[in-house]
């Protein structure tokens, strides 16, 4: 098995692709710069691992690290669309700059990336389900973003024959994730609060993180390279439904209060995964209603 960076690898999902790897037997460099990663989601694998706290805009860390691995897998970001909103400048910082550096030593030292985009790069649907040739147009700077470093990438693929594989996850949920939809749905609910949904109409793709795990160690281990692929369930449910149904399944007597549509959200996405499936031999195995129980084991 090869030497594998991960950055954001003390992250939501950057955490359960670390154990993933190093179950499979990877040697694994872990950058994070524990901003919203968590040393907390890794107790038992600090000793398999060669944690670096850092971060990837620092051009001589960075390349102290690339070159002694094999490939790099690029979670590291400023990941959630409202923040985005509220600091772009610091969005582009990280997702801009920190994926140039990211793309240049992997052309430097001749590594393969995988990149973790987001289906905010399509923005509003012109059709359902989404196809990887949908165009792109984001409608906040988190999507924008993740367009400019998908441009990067493939343009020094272009230039310097970099090896990517870029994977557009949808609505990833799951352990150890906090301030988005589900977990804050299922904290509020245990608390019997209320749950506040942004439009009734509101359609999103959820995706459970074993899943997307499964998609980058088959990415990871993948021979075709310089693919874009969608990662979702391929699956549409209604906040307003998502709703109902967490509070149905944690017992919560909250109301639940429909607000309009919030500024820069997408309203209504689903994921065609065909070629992820064609390609990858990939293939979504949790549905929302058992993702949800899962969490709920977790929570109690």
């Amino acid at each position: 098995m090869g030497y594998v960076l991960v950055t954001g690898g003390a992250g939501f999902i950057g955490s359960h692709l670390v154990e993933r790897l190093v179950k499979e037997g990877y040697r694994v460099y872990l950058l994070d710069n524990l901003l919203r990663g968590n040393m907390n989601n890794l107790p038992r694998l600090l000793k398999d691992v060669e944690f670096v706290e850092g971060d990837i805009r620092n051009y001589e860390l960075m390349d102290g690290i690339v070159r002694k691995v094999d490939t790099v897998i690029h979670l590291a970001a400023l990941s959630r669309v409202m923040p985005s909103i509220e600091n772009p400048e610091l969005c582009f910082e990280n997702n801009v700059k920190g994926t140039e550096i990211v793309a240049r030593l992997c052309s430097k030292y001749n590594r393969k990336l995988i990149f973790s985009s987001s289906r905010e790069v399509y923005g509003t649907a012109k059709y359902l389900p989404v196809d990887e040739s949908h165009p792109l147009n984001p409608e906040n700077p988190y999507g924008a973003s993740k367009v400019a470093a998908e441009s990067i990438i493939k343009a020094y693929s272009k230039c310097y024959g970099l090896s990517y594989t870029i994977l557009r996850l949808t609505n990833v949920y799951g352990p150890r994730d906090f301030d988005r939809v589900i977990p804050t749905f299922i904290e509020k609910s245990v608390k019997n609060e209320n749950l506040i949904v942004y439009s009734e109409e509101k359609l999103m793709d959820f995706i459970y993180i074993s899943d997307v795990v499964e998609a980058f160690i088959k990415a990871l281990n993948a021979n075709e390279m310089n693919l874009t692929l969608n990662i979702g369930s391929g699956v549409g449910t209604k906040i307003l439904e998502l709703a109902k149904l967490i509070q149905d399944m944690v017992g919560g007597r909250g109301e639940i209060i429909i607000k309009k549509a919030r500024k820069g959200e997408v309203e209504r996405f689903i994921s065609d995964i065909k070629k992820a499936r064609e390609v990858l031999r990939w293939e979504p195995k949790t549905a929302l209603k058992d993702g949800i129980k899962e969490l709920l084991n977790c929570h109690s």
